[in-house]
């Protein structure tokens, strides 16, 4: 299974429903396999992508709003905690957040 890293951007978007998300963007596609030179090529893309600087704008940011859209045009976003998240993961968000909204009706 292959997973793809996003990471959340400054930029926002403002949802159908008033409120306002950040945008995520593609950023690499980690190498799988075992041993300490997977492990550093990937922790190497993580740097040079700027995947550090979206966790640390997601910490610290005063404008990270706490909702992540993954492209721009996309209305539905997720609440996302971190900086980096890699596609698989934000599909679960989607797929329970589309269940619970299913067990409302």
């Amino acid at each position: 299974m292959s997973a793809y890293m996003y990471k959340v951007t400054a930029k926002r978007k403002t949802l159908p429903n008033g409120s306002e998300a950040n945008v995520a963007v593609y950023a690499y596609k980690p190498y799988h396999g075992y041993g300490t030179a997977i492990e550093k090529m990937n922790r190497e893309l993580h740097r040079t992508t700027g995947c550090y600087n979206a966790e640390r704008y997601a910490k610290n940011g005063k404008t990270y709003t706490g909702l992540v859209v993954l492209e721009e045009n996309d209305d539905v976003a997720v609440a996302v905690k971190h900086g980096t998240f890699t596609d698989y993961w934000f599909d679960k968000q989607l797929e329970e957040k589309y269940k619970k909204s299913i067990a409302k009706m």
